[in-house]
């Protein structure tokens, strides 16, 4: 089963304690979107890759990328 990129949270206040319920897809507008750290880094790495076309696509912009995606992880 491969993961979702997103979950979508939704909590439902009883009388004793909350109920959390997920979903892999937003069902209301006040669902809390968890989104996977290592999706998040690619698509902000696809981001920078994409922001820098070609032209301007040099060795030093790929260390960045590399820069920020080892900060993002925490190394």
């Amino acid at each position: 089963m491969k993961t979702p990129e997103k979950l979508y949270v939704d909590t439902e206040d009883g009388l004793s304690d909350s109920i959390l319920y997920g979903f892999t897809q937003k069902r209301k507008d006040d669902d809390i979107e968890y989104t996977r750290t290592d999706a998040f880094i690619e698509k902000a790495a696809e981001w920078l890759n994409y922001f820098y076309n070609e032209d301007t696509h040099s060795y030093l912009i790929d260390k960045d990328i590399e820069k920020f995606i080892n900060y993002m992880k925490g190394e």
